[in-house]
Parts: structure tokens; sequence; C-alpha cells
């Protein structure tokens, strides 16, 4: 199962905490990031060119960071202040505040503050794209998405779709450290029609959501509860027709063209529309 998405309302007590548990395996990450790009997208760059990367819902700016550490240019947006707050520091703590900007804006209303046409790559990863709630809010985001997007570019996005009436009750633990600080999550994933969802809002998960978070002074704990969007794979192919971005592929992490399995999660890789 995926991990926890970037851009949802934090249940944590800070930003730091947040980082703290998403933080471990990024690099890894990065590095399927980074290999789906070149793959579909470096060739269409003269030899040598750094890729503008792109993300929506950055968080903390986990990825960004790395990215910028790699020597390409980065930027992202997230709707949450305290977030991006964080992530400004964390890129002037490490000498990346020309390699990578972040802003706030929300996925369905941010072109605008970029230049036409500036990514190469944008990537949406781990669920994130679930919480807009409707139809409508996708199609606004595509569209968003098409304006900020090379001729050549790719959206990268990581989606899991349904199988409505087929799909358990699954449940992640997450652990990160750092210094004398130990956050912990449990997460349940609760499908529309599972008994234990409870009254379900039609084509709606329940994430369950419980954080620990451990300092020498005591622990606090945190409970939240929130909704993502579900399709299944006919949904989300009418989805597509409708809007400004086409598929391109299906791939793995590692930019490999995968044949998807519902339910199950994959990369689903989208150009804009010619002409």
């Amino acid at each position: 199962m995926p991990r926890r998405p970037d851009s949802t309302p934090s249940p944590y007590g800070d930003p730091t905490d947040y980082d703290i548990l998403m933080t471990p395996g990024t690099a890894a990450e990065v590095d399927g990031i980074e290999r789906t790009a070149h793959s579909w997208v470096g060739r269409a760059r003269p030899p040598g060119a750094a890729l503008t990367f792109l993300e929506p819902g950055c968080g903390t700016g986990r990825y960004l960071r790395v990215l910028a550490a790699r020597g390409h240019r980065a930027i992202g947006f997230d709707i949450d202040p305290r977030m991006l707050d964080f992530a400004r520091a964390a890129l002037r703590a490490r000498g990346h505040a020309r390699r990578a900007r972040v802003f706030r804006a929300s996925m369905t209303n941010f072109a605008a503050r970029l230049r036409p046409a500036r990514a190469d790559f944008a990537f949406n990863l781990h669920n994130t794209i679930r919480h807009l709630e409707s139809d409508e809010a996708m199609l606004r985001h595509f569209s968003e998405m098409a304006r900020a997007l090379r001729p050549h570019g790719l959206y990268a996005v990581g989606i899991s779709l349904s199988q409505y009436g087929e799909e358990p009750v699954q449940e992640d633990v997450w652990v990160g450290r750092r210094g004398r600080r130990t956050v912990r999550q449990l997460v349940q994933y609760l499908p529309p029609g599972t008994r234990e969802h409870g009254p379900a809002r039609q084509r709606f998960e329940r994430v369950v959501s419980h954080v620990a978070i451990e300092r020498p002074r005591g622990v606090e704990h945190f409970d939240s509860t929130y909704e993502l969007r579900c399709y299944d794979a006919r949904q989300w192919e009418r989805l597509l027709a409708r809007s400004a971005l086409r598929q391109r592929a299906t791939v793995d992490w590692w930019g490999e063209p995968f044949t998807r399995r519902a339910p199950g999660y994959a990369v689903e890789l989208l150009a804009r529309r010619s002409g």
C-alpha cells in the first residue's frame, strides 16, 4: 500500500514531525522519479540539460530537496502554509534556494504562478491526487497541469484504482526517527462498502490515522480521519477522455511499462493533448 500522501491536512503536531516520518526512503524514491523522467522525457531534451521538476502537494519539500541536491530545478506548491515555511527553511539551510522554490496554491489553481510550459516532468504520487473530491476538480487540475507542462513534458500520477466490493481493509505502520524524537503512524484504509467503513459516501475510501510522537518529555497522540475519492479502471479512463491530458503509459516505480492489476497501485504517465 502506498505511503501517506503529502498534501493532506496535517494530523501531526507540526511539520517537523511530518518530515521525520516521511523522509526515510526519500532518496530511493527520487531514484525512481529520476529514472522515469530520464527514460520518458530526457530524450526530448538537449544532452546534459537539467530537467525542471514540478510537484503538486509538496508538503515539507522532501523530494524537492533531493532533486535540487542532484542538480535539477525543482518547483513545488502546497495549500498548507506551515509546510511551505518548513520547506523553504530546509531548502535555504541546504543551500538549494536558487535551484528549488515553493509557493502556496491549490491543485485546481496554480498554473498562473508559473511561466507557461515550465515543467519537463511533474509528479503527484501516493494517491495525493485522490484528495480532489469530484471529476470537475480533477478536470480543472489536469487543465492547469496542461498549461504548466512543456510540449514534451509528462505528468506522473501515482494512483490506486479500485475494484468495488472486492477490496479488503488494509493497514500500514510507518516509523521515523530524528535525534531524540520518534514518530509512529498506524493507518487503516477502509474501502467503500466495508463494514468497518460505517456510513459510506459512494466512491470514497476512508483513511483512519493514529500518530504517536515520542519525545523525552513524553508522548503525544494525534488521530484523524479523511477520505480519498475512488476510481475503477473504467471511471479513470472516462475521466482522462474528458481531460486536457492523455495517457502516455502505465509504469512501475522505475518507469518500466506495467500491466496494472485492479485493485492496485501504479504510475500513470500523462501528456498534453496535441492541438
